[in-house]
């Protein structure tokens, strides 16, 4: 079953009704979706080709390879007789007998996972450059670059010199929203374990399409995670492995990361990795990846030495606290309820930060159920230079001249009057610019209770009915 992706859906079918040849690039974080969303652009679309790259594959793999594929999709006698030598030859062949075809509709080329079949070289990019400068633009064409390498697709085909200003379309796919999510897993769970998913797994579909909707949150969670054969033992292995081409480098930032939030300098210190460019790179990628996030307190510049950065993937999160520290135990049990086990006493509370980072990630879309989504400005947590945590978790400037603190409460009830004095702390740490007026949202699972409500202490509440 196909979910969401409407606004990228609209974009790729905009691209391919136009009347201009379209050079789309398109990328992301591994398991995001990317090859899903051509494929459920690509149906009935009557000249579509689609070829997949190996990974780890030589050059010559992946030109044999190229043909195979390219054999199930022509009907060509000569294929079956013919190796191509070089990618010369395979673009030449591509011209021939798909690229000069005069058709009404346009021809679709989607090449997947480009990292891989360029070998991890520029030298496919230039040849691709060099095919569209002089053999398929303005020949009714559409040319989909797809990968998950994100240094690559950024550095070498979307800013290289090859294809600078060709790039009609660029799309950097990220996970599901909030309400996306709760569609895939359908309604046969509770709003409350659909919540606790995406607390453990984000909005990544491929995570969420292993969930067995008939199996409770704790069963599904001693399956992928806690039992031997779990799916998602070897998943931050396997992704920084495939997506990185310095996986331990990418590697030593997150396991810094996971202990707290840290600036560049902080980073680069503790790392040993310099503080020039190749770190601000690192940093880059992990953040088009959705693995980290960078925030920047609402009173500092942009580019402020304020800035610090922290995990942002809900799933490393939640590796890092439950699944390295008991591989072995995992590996060696044959307990069917050890995700109880091992969880027991600290899992409500871990669910509680978890509720807190999640509803920074969606900041946009809680800005919008409170109806100010057209003045947002920043959305950020509140931090001083020195803090080692965030002073307050989601916090708001408006161009409307209006700060807006959140307090976040993952609680099983109503919240009621006691939350004041906390909030009236927190607000007290803010200095509120001059001519900004300060409003108040409490954003918790079930709202406020009567007397909450009564006092009229905030100016808006946002439960999980709002979230969903």
């Amino acid at each position: 079953m196909f979910v969401g992706r409407k606004n990228e859906l609209k974009l790729l079918n905009d691209a391919y009704r136009s009347e201009k040849d379209e050079l789309v690039v398109l990328y992301g974080r591994r398991r995001i979706g990317k090859s899903s969303l051509v494929k459920c652009f690509a149906k009935k679309k009557k000249f579509y080709y689609e070829f997949e790259a190996l990974e780890g594959e030589t050059t010559h793999g992946q030109i044999d390879h190229f043909s195979q594929q390219l054999k199930k999709q022509i009907d060509d006698p000569i294929l079956d007789s013919v190796r191509f030598a070089n990618w010369e030859q395979v673009f030449t062949y591509l011209t021939e007998k798909i690229i000069k075809r005069k058709t009404k509709a346009k021809k679709v080329l989607f090449l997947d996972e480009l990292p891989w079949m360029a070998a991890g070289r520029i030298r496919l990019v230039s040849l691709l450059k060099y095919y569209w400068d002089n053999h398929w633009k303005g020949k009714h064409v559409m040319l989909i670059l797809c990968g998950s390498v994100a240094a690559f697709m950024v550095k070498k085909v979307l800013h290289s010199n090859a294809l600078y200003g060709r790039t009609t379309i660029e799309i950097l796919l990220k996970g599901f929203s909030p309400g996306e999510a709760a569609y895939l897993l359908g309604k046969k769970r509770s709003r409350e374990e659909i919540l606790n998913y995406q607390l453990v797994f984000g909005g990544v579909p491929k995570y969420l399409e292993q969930i067995n909707p008939n199996q409770s949150f704790n069963k599904n969670m001693n399956t992928l995670c806690f039992s031997p054969h779990g799916i998602m033992l070897k998943e931050v292995e396997r992704i920084f492995y495939s997506q990185f081409r310095e996986p331990r480098t990418y590697l030593k930032i997150i396991n810094l990361l996971k202990n707290g939030i840290f600036s560049l300098s902080e980073i680069s210190s503790k790392t040993k990795i310099p503080s020039g460019g190749g770190l601000n790179q690192y940093l880059k990628n992990l953040e088009r990846a959705e693995m980290i996030r960078s925030f920047i307190p609402f009173d500092r510049s942009g580019n402020s030495k304020f800035k610090k950065y922290t995990l942002a993937d809900e799933f490393l999160v939640f590796f890092f606290k439950y699944i390295e520290p008991n591989l072995r135990v995992i590996k060696e049990s044959s307990s069917q309820r050890l995700f109880e086990t091992l969880t027991q006493n600290s899992f409500d509370p871990w669910l509680g930060f978890a509720f807190e980072r999640f509803c920074l990630k969606h900041a946009g879309m809680l800005a919008f159920v409170m109806d100010f989504a057209d003045d947002l400005l920043l959305a950020s947590p509140y931090f001083k230079k020195n803090d080692e945590k965030f002073q307050i978790d989601l916090l708001y400037k408006r161009a409307d001249r209006v700060i807006t603190v959140c307090e976040i409460k993952h609680q099983n009830k109503k919240i009621a009057t006691d939350i004041i004095p906390e909030m009236q702390r927190k607000c007290a740490l803010l200095k509120v610019p001059r001519g900004y007026a300060l409003e108040k949202a409490l954003i918790s699972l079930y709202g406020p209770d009567n007397s909450l409500k009564d006092t009229g202490y905030f100016h808006h509440f946002v439960t999980l009915d709002d979230i969903f």
